[in-house]
């Protein structure tokens, strides 16, 4: 206790809740009774966690301190608290009558706490103010379309449903609008046939979210039966790229049969956005000739999510030797790093092979991720790997791993895993 005198004597709040975590009870009690005299929300907080304190002389004190703090500032800071000890033992009691008092106490207070920085404060002030009737449907819908939460903006289209599981025309249609796919999805779901127009519901299907599209088609089938069709009269006559976009991620995510071959135009399109689409839409869709035809060229494409999307579909296939020197010859960093990364996934020797040739290199950045990739495989790959080197590959291997830049046990262990034997210790 001596130890801690000057710092609880220093009025201070980080002293107060570092002591107020101190092993010893004493110090607890003392750090309770300085974090009562300050008025800072940080010092409400402490309180709020030292009413589940296992010393009943430590708990009834900070219980009582707590009690008082009802202003916005302070309830923002303990209510995060109280709401996590709520299904403990200890505490559950005085967050119980805290939050009871809160909920039912000013109006204003509650609508403050709604805005507060903690995301679970905002949504039990929601609460609190949706049971006391003092949420209307337009407060709900505003705040489901701009709220910059989308756990709270979901929390306030959810309010709006009434008992049939609906929700209201002029508020459900307003959601549709909302700044979040979530809101959006869940508006789509839960608004009547009859308040749909096919216009609107073909908006839907051209939503630049996933989850939105789906739900769109769903309600799409119901009425009008397949929605290829629509997706196929954008791509038709394109307009505008995130509508393109969202056709082409619309009949790739259905499995349209018209797929790849409604894509591969697309693949050229000025928009990244719309070339990132296509290449998913055709490289899962394309057998394994079709991939290499197709996205092969877009692997060095100005776009790196462009490129790093048809990387994604061309690795592991069976990459000829003249692309992956074509690559080699652009004389880019980017272009090495591409055909580093196809030749790591065309084998085990393979791998090594290229990741050792990396490590020789002089492209330093290249060089590390070789490196990392090789203890990678040593540490969980090199001990499942039952085949051998061809006789050339353990050539190159052998004298590859000359290289400085692992060290002498690293060379053994990779020589012992390829079968290659060295004169004497590196």
């Amino acid at each position: 206790m001596p130890d801690w005198l000057p710092l609880l004597a220093a009025d201070d709040v980080l002293a107060g809740i570092a002591a107020s975590m101190s092993r010893d009870g004493r110090v607890r009690e003392a750090a309770v009774k300085l974090l009562a005299d300050l008025r800072a929300p940080a010092a409400a907080a402490a309180l709020a966690v030292r009413t589940a304190d296992w010393v009943p002389e430590v708990s009834s004190a900070a219980r009582a301190a707590v009690s008082d703090r009802t202003g916005p500032a302070d309830a923002a800071a303990v209510i995060p608290v109280f709401l996590a000890l709520g299904p403990r033992r200890r505490g559950r009691q005085a967050a119980a009558a805290y939050l009871t008092g809160i909920a039912a106490g000013p109006a204003a207070t509650l609508a403050a706490l709604a805005d507060a920085e903690d995301r679970t404060c905002r949504v039990w002030a929601l609460q609190a103010q949706a049971d006391r009737g003092l949420l209307t449907a337009e407060v709900l819908a505003a705040r489901a379309v701009r709220d910059r939460d989308p756990v709270v903006a979901l929390w306030c289209a959810r309010a709006l449903v009434g008992p049939a599981g609906v929700l209201p025309t002029p508020a459900g249609l307003r959601l549709l609008g909302s700044a979040r796919a979530g809101v959006r999805a869940f508006a789509a779901a839960h608004l009547d046939d009859d308040q749909f127009t096919r216009q609107a519901l073909q908006e839907l299907l051209l939503d630049r979210s996933g989850a939105v599209r789906s739900v769109a088609r769903w309600r799409w089938r119901r009425q009008w039966g397949d929605s290829g069709p629509v997706y196929l009269s954008v791509l038709a006559s394109p307009g505008m790229a995130r509508q393109v976009a969202a056709a082409l991620q619309g009949l790739d995510e259905d499995h349209a049969d018209c797929l790849p071959e409604a894509a591969v135009p697309f693949l050229a399109h000025r928009s990244p956005r719309v070339r990132h689409a296509a290449v998913q839409a055709a490289g899962r869709h394309a057998s394994a000739d079709g991939i290499l035809e197709h996205l092969v060229p877009l692997l060095l494409d100005s776009s790196a999510k462009v490129a790093a999307a048809a990387l994604r579909y061309v690795r592991g296939q069976a990459v000829p030797a003249g692309v992956l020197a074509a690559l080699d010859a652009a004389g880019t960093a980017r272009s090495r790093r591409v055909a580093l990364s196809i030749r790591q996934d065309a084998g085990t020797w393979n791998r090594v092979h290229a990741d050792l040739a990396a490590l020789g290199g002089q492209d330093l950045e290249l060089a590390e991720a070789a490196r990392t990739d090789l203890l990678a495989w040593l540490q969980h790959g090199a001990a499942t790997s039952y085949g051998k080197p061809t006789a050339g590959q353990a050539a190159d291997i052998a004298r590859l791993l000359t290289t400085p830049r692992l060290s002498g046990r690293q060379r053994q262990e990779i020589a012992f895993t390829a079968g290659i034997r060295q004169s004497s210790p590196p």
